[in-house]
């Protein structure tokens, strides 16, 4: 079938900029300003070609007011790339030219971001430019003294801040790297790798097929960052199959759903706002790592402990063991090598002092190295160009549509920072906390919350942190645990009722109710909701304490969230009533408290629980267990689509 000249456009287009991100910015020199330039011109244009106005539209039609757009868009930034100096030094004021090309600068990176994500960031940052105006006018706190149209438009356009900005530096260098990279990964066959080894991981115990859901959500999220295109992946292959061996659909999306939300927390390659994150504090990436390592694992742990004890609780099957992969087929050099052996380059580089764009640029390399190596004939040789060829062009245009996402971010920050609302914020957090620390918690994790139903995570948590991390910075929390919680909520917005587009795009898979996938989700996932907390209230669990203390720290919250999630489930060794629920959350709770007063009864509690549910579990019989390798073993629900 023959391509549209939009698409054959769009794969050149994309193509050419995964190139250029992937060579110039580690090795072209170029100063700062005149990257960014570049990076906007190229990014902004394969946007505006990837997404027409008119969605579906594939013609020819509708080019050319796209060109039109191109227009300012290459003028005004190869006026910044041949005067970056005179900006820098004041040597040459902007004229009415160069406002007016600024001023039609923001108005198309706007349009761009509108196309990739729709209405909410452009309404967002004109709201703003209207406060920035009207400030004048504004009643109390909230008053300003208004700034000229020509100061604004030359701090957005003219300057080192707004459109060129330290974010559109990110997005220029790193960010667009690490995509590349996840492209990358997918393109030498990441993704089937990581669900095989998923499968042998978990597919034969008690609800297998619900593991192996959160197992390869966990490998799959270390590359790419996104629960969404989590989901879209690996929900494509474990929701069917938790349906097809009888488990309920909305179970199956609730699963998935809540899985694939916690790569963008999973190191060693976690979502874009870790490196955002890493940039605004001005923090070693290597050290958001580490950082974010037992958050990470506590995530995961209590949502496969949910799922177990539910597993348990509903007698859900493993998988047959006839569909199980061979582990002399997955565990192989050609299998694993294309996968590990650049996570480890990247972790290696890393640790030992690299810039993120140089560790990623080598990682990225040895992926291709490594994928076209794997097989020496000239028909796989071209087999596998061709498939690096097309990772790289869909992963070009994918990157470039992030891109106007983070300029028009970065256009809002500069203008918020005009305004100085972003102190009068914090001062109504702490306000409506009362100088409460789990009560300013709770109001800034609504922000995020509500910020992630129409943003992606990287928008809604720099305009969390812009807004509400000076706020509990100020009333001494540590900025690294901060910022983690806001990444964290911001994710979580992705599970959460009213939007919760992990959980849409799952129930689409699985045929279920999305609303009801949500709250099966959360419900599973519920001690992920309880874990930032935690860590800020305890930086401990981030590392940042005594080696003594974060094991010590590490262990009781790893026993905390186990209760935690056998209390909400109902289930630990065998089902357990109302009072001994109650009494599981209590000690789950207590073991995440930094006070030994705390979590020495927490633990001793759980002890006592543990015991009593051994004790009564020998004194009962046991259920029939499920034979594993039964591949025709009757479903355990037979109506898939009842409530959970």
């Amino acid at each position: 079938m023959r391509a549209s000249p939009r698409t054959s456009l769009v794969y050149i287009a994309g193509l050419a900029f995964a190139l250029f991100q992937l060579i110039v910015p580690p090795w072209a020199g170029l100063f700062d300003m005149q990257l960014r330039a570049l990076h906007v011109m190229a990014a902004v244009g394969v946007t505006l070609l990837a997404v027409p106005f008119v969605r579906g539209s594939t013609g020819w039609r509708g080019l050319a007011a796209d060109a039109a757009l191109m227009i300012p868009l290459v003028a005004a930034n190869l006026i910044i790339v041949l005067h970056w100096q005179d900006i820098l030094t004041y040597r040459r004021r902007p004229d009415m030219i160069d406002l007016v090309l600024g001023g039609v600068l923001v108005l198309v990176v706007l349009e761009a971001a509108r196309r990739s994500t729709g209405w909410a960031i452009p309404v967002i940052v004109v709201m703003t430019f209207g406060y920035v105006f009207a400030g004048a006018f504004m009643p109390g706190r909230w008053a300003h003294p208004g700034f000229p149209l020509s100061y604004v438009l030359e701090s957005l356009y003219y300057s080192t801040s707004g459109i060129y900005g330290s974010l559109t530096g990110a997005s220029a260098t790193f960010i667009m790297m690490f995509i590349l990279f996840g492209a990358l990964l997918k393109a030498s066959g990441g993704g089937q790798t990581f669900m095989d080894l998923a499968l042998l991981a978990a597919g034969r115990f008690r609800g297998g097929p619900a593991k192996v859901g959160v197992v390869s959500s966990a490998l799959f999220g270390m590359m790419s960052g996104s629960s969404v295109a989590n989901v879209a992946v690996t929900g494509n292959y474990t929701i069917p199959m938790m349906t097809r061996l009888g488990y309920n659909r909305n179970f199956a999306g609730g699963v998935e759903a809540m899985a694939s939300a916690g790569g963008g927390v999973t190191p060693p390659i976690m979502g874009l706002a870790a490196f955002i994150m890493a940039d605004f504090l001005n923090v070693p990436y290597s050290s958001i790592i580490l950082y974010a390592a037992i958050p990470a694992a506590l995530f995961y742990i209590s949502l496969l402990a949910g799922v177990h004890f539910e597993a348990c609780r509903r007698g859900l099957s493993p998988i047959p063991a006839a569909e199980l992969p061979k582990a002399r087929d997955v565990l192989t050099w050609r299998r694993l090598a294309p996968v590990i052996l650049p996570v480890a380059v990247l972790l290696h580089l890393l640790f030992s002092g690299y810039s993120l764009t140089r560790a990623g640029f080598y990682a990225c390399l040895t992926v291709v190295v490594l994928f076209l190596l794997a097989d020496l004939s000239p028909r796989g040789m071209f087999e596998r160009a061709r498939k690096l060829m097309d990772g790289l062009a869909e992963g070009g245009a994918s990157a470039a549509r992030i891109a106007p996402i983070l300029i028009a971010i970065a256009i809002f920050a500069s203008l918020l920072g005009m305004t100085g609302v972003a102190p009068k914020v914090s001062g109504v957090i702490i306000a409506l906390g009362g100088n409460n620390i789990l009560g300013a918690l709770a109001v800034a994790a609504i922000v995020p919350l509500i910020l992630g139903a129409p943003l992606p995570v990287s928008a809604t948590y720099i305009l969390s942190a812009a807004l509400i991390a000076p706020a509990l910075v100020r009333i001494g929390l540590d900025p690294i645990a901060v910022h983690l919680f806001l990444i964290y909520w911001a994710i979580l917005g992705a599970v959460t009722p009213p939007t919760c587009t992990a959980c849409v795009i799952a129930a689409n898979i699985s045929g279920g109710n999305w609303i009801r996938t949500a709250f099966v989700g959360m419900r599973l996932g519920i001690v992920a909701f309880i874990v930032p907390f935690a860590f800020v209230v305890n930086p401990a669990l981030i590392g940042r304490a005594e080696p003594l203390e974060v094991v010590v720290a590490s262990l009781t919250a790893l026993v905390g969230v186990v209760f935690l999630a056998a209390g909400f489930a109902g289930y630990l060794l065998d089902r357990i009533g109302i009072v001994s629920r109650a009494l599981h959350l209590v000690a789950g709770m207590l073991l995440f408290v930094p006070d030994p007063d705390y979590s020495i009864p927490g633990g001793i509690l759980a002890a006592g629980l543990l015991g009593f549910a051994y004790l009564r579990g020998r004194t009962t019989t046991p259920a029939p267990t499920r034979v594993a390798d039964a591949p025709a073993a009757a479903p355990v629900q037979t109506n898939p689509r009842s409530e959970p």
